[in-house]
């Protein structure tokens, strides 16, 4: 039975500068500035580890259409490695490197297929003279390409037990990224193909899972934190009569994060930096061989919350923490600390004293005691505290919502009138 193992990978963005670059360690800007080049590394590495029959790249090799030589020469170095295993690659050019934007001084090895923008092409890979699957493919000529690009496949005239089409472009909404190349579900449906191999979002996402299966691996490292959590490619099986089978794989060698530490309760500076340091082990639950660059936000109410909004403070206890990090095997660095604390409240002491607060504060103990009370104050709330919504299903509470949403009002008033930052 006809079968094929691949990996598909897309948006390398090799040679990206990293953003806010120079305000980060010198010695970590050189390992971010190599992040994207080790973690391709990973990926041709995987394809001979997996032992698989090709690799796929949908696109967005190189950062920018500038792309410098020394980047075009560590891609080749890499591809070259995967000739001597008679593993060949296809890819196409995407927006960040169109077709026009290749250097020609640099030639591509002999096991590599770079798919042209004139049309959509196709490949054959074969084992022994058996075809086993077409992979077909076509890529940007400039960089803004509007046209529907997907309307323009179809399967080869005499077609191989399995088609692959590789395609950088838009499916539906584009988020964050620049609607290139879109097009619809329904415009690769219905084709014949039994795998569209996606590029251009950078976050992994299943369109659909078979007939056909439709996959974004997104890209394989992060390079900020708007590109947060796991970052790898596919690894895809492909048999004629049954469904693809695709396996995420992480690839990334840094990976950014944002931790959320609550401060409640936390009474000491040395009760902080152990707070921190909870959370820094806690990340290792996600992959304990991988570097993280972290931002950290601290909420709750706590007796520090004066003393931590001083950012020199702050600035000093990251600068202890991040020390010697970067001589470990695996780092893990704090970018920066948000304080989003709020300061602690004694309410009953408060409450037993005189003045607007006190009788407020008792004030509210009324309605929390009575839940007849309660109920008739939030039916009757003005809009603009409670919604049209929210008072016509005011019935539908239960006690003990009614009392969170008095006692947040509550903490919010006192918030307010204490003055208190």
């Amino acid at each position: 039975m006809p079968k094929v193992r691949f990996i598909h990978t897309a948006d390398l963005h090799l040679d990206t500068p990293f953003k806010g670059l120079s305000r980060w360690n010198s010695d970590l800007s050189k390992k971010l500035k190599d992040a994207t080049f080790k973690s391709f590394k990973n990926i041709i590495d995987l394809c001979s580890d997996r032992r698989v029959d090709f690799l796929i790249i949908s696109g967005d090799i190189f950062d920018s259409e500038n792309k410098s030589l020394t980047a075009q020469l560590r891609f080749v170095t890499e591809l070259k490695s995967l000739s001597g295993k008679g593993i060949p690659v296809y890819f196409t050019c995407g927006n960040h490197d169109h077709l026009k934007s290749w250097l020609d001084s640099v030639d591509l090895p002999e096991n590599v297929h770079r798919f042209d923008s004139s049309g959509v092409q196709f490949q054959t890979f074969k084992k022994g003279d058996a075809a086993i699957a077409d992979i077909h493919g076509i890529s940007f000529n400039e960089k803004a390409v509007s046209r529907n690009l997907a309307a323009e496949f179809r399967l080869a005239p005499d077609p191989a037990p399995i088609s692959i089409a590789v395609l950088h472009g838009t499916i539906g909404n584009p988020g964050p990224h620049e609607n290139y190349a879109p097009f619809s579900r329904e415009d690769v449906t219905g084709k014949g193909f039994d795998y569209w191999a996606l590029g251009h979002i950078h976050k992994k996402r299943v369109i659909s899972a078979s007939n056909p299966a439709i996959f974004y691996p997104g890209n394989p490292q992060g390079r900020d934190f708007g590109e947060q959590g796991e970052k790898g490619c596919y690894l895809v099986e492909i048999s004629e009569s049954h469904d693809p089978v695709v396996e995420f794989i992480p690839s990334q060698v840094i990976r950014f994060e944002n931790l959320e530490i609550d401060m409640s309760a936390v009474g000491k500076i040395e009760s902080l930096q152990d707070k921190i340091n909870e959370a820094l082990e806690k990340v290792e639950n996600y992959n304990e061989y991988v570097n993280y660059i972290l931002r950290i936000n601290l909420t709750g109410r706590t007796g520090l919350h004066k003393s931590i909004n001083v950012k020199a403070e702050i600035d000093d206890l990251v600068e202890f923490l991040n020390g010697g990090q970067l001589n470990k095997q695996y780092f893990r660095w704090i970018d920066q600390v948000y304080v989003n604390t709020r300061p602690d409240i004694d309410i009953e002491k408060i409450k037993n004293g005189t003045g607007f607060s006190a009788e407020i504060l008792k004030n509210f103990d009324t309605y929390l005691e009575d839940d007849n009370k309660l109920t008739e104050l939030i039916n009757n709330a003005d809009e603009d505290f409670v919604n049209a919504q929210a008072r016509k299903e005011a019935g539908d509470f239960t006690e003990n919502t009614k009392k969170a949403i008095l006692e947040k009002a509550r903490m919010i008033l006192l918030d307010k009138l204490t003055n208190e930052e």
